[in-house]
């Protein structure tokens, strides 16, 4: 007998969220197999950070539904709202990874300290254990926020806009982190609009603006056409490249 399929890690059906009479997402349906990674690819106000925050309840669904599969979803949203000033470490930042599971006496025990730990080795910032996280490299910061992510020993992973004003190499360190997480089984989405490392880095493109353009492998969701709907009349930078989608225009950037 056949072995069952597996439920998907990710399944969105129909999904409609609105902000006030607008729409933000509208009809939204696809189904994420456990261990893929995912770019998310839209412009601005195509509703990604939406589709994130209603899967994990902070966005209010006005139709359809969203569902994950296991309750251990680390989110990462573009940036940890932290006075400079506060003064908070890198290393009490990836501890708060392990407060969900604490409990009600919320103490630290070996499991947690090795998550945490774990988690540090595995960005490569242990020696930032003691800096100030407002004192931090953008780069920087971004590597403790996702090590804060590893140390939840989550099953799902949301992550908007990782890759925004990293430099080449750190991105390159995180592709191949996300890769490492996928090769335990987990799934991994990541908002970008990096449009090289989506057709490159990633099993699966989610093409989004407001309601869903293409889902599927690159080969299959790269196609001029699908960019165009996706990007309407924003003007990207694709390596050397500058694209019009408005006018199909492609020139030396």
């Amino acid at each position: 007998m056949a072995a069952e399929a597996a439920a998907p890690a990710v399944s969105s059906q129909e999904l409609t969220v609105r902000y006030g009479r607008e729409p933000a997402l509208l009809d939204v349906s696809f189904e994420v197999p456990a261990g893929a990674t995912v770019a998310l690819l839209g412009p601005n106000g195509a509703g990604k950070t939406t589709l994130f925050r209603a899967a994990i309840g902070l966005a209010r669904v006005d139709a359809g539904s969203i569902d994950l599969a296991s309750r251990r979803v680390a989110f990462v949203p573009q940036r940890l709202e932290l006075e400079p000033s506060f003064p908070v470490t890198v290393a009490d930042v990836v501890r708060m990874g392990r407060y969900g599971d604490l409990g009600w006496i919320g103490r630290f025990g070996e499991r947690d300290r090795e998550l945490v730990d774990g988690a540090l080795a595995e960005l490569g910032i242990e020696h930032l254990t003691e800096r100030r996280f407002g004192d931090l490299s953008g780069g920087e910061r971004q590597r403790a926020l996702l090590a804060q992510a590893s140390a939840q020993d989550a099953d799902i992973f949301l992550l908007d806009e990782p890759f925004a004003g990293l430099d080449a190499p750190t991105h390159a360190a995180m592709q191949r982190l996300f890769e490492q997480w996928r090769d335990r089984g987990r799934t991994v989405l990541v908002a970008t609009h990096d449009l090289e490392s989506a057709g490159r880095d990633f099993d699966l493109v989610l093409c989004l603006n407001k309601t869903l353009i293409a889902f599927g492998p690159p080969a299959e969701t790269f196609t001029e056409e699908v960019i165009s709907r996706t990007f309407a009349g924003h003007v990207l930078r694709v390596g050397s490249l500058l694209v019009d989608t408005a006018h199909h225009h492609h020139g030396a950037g």
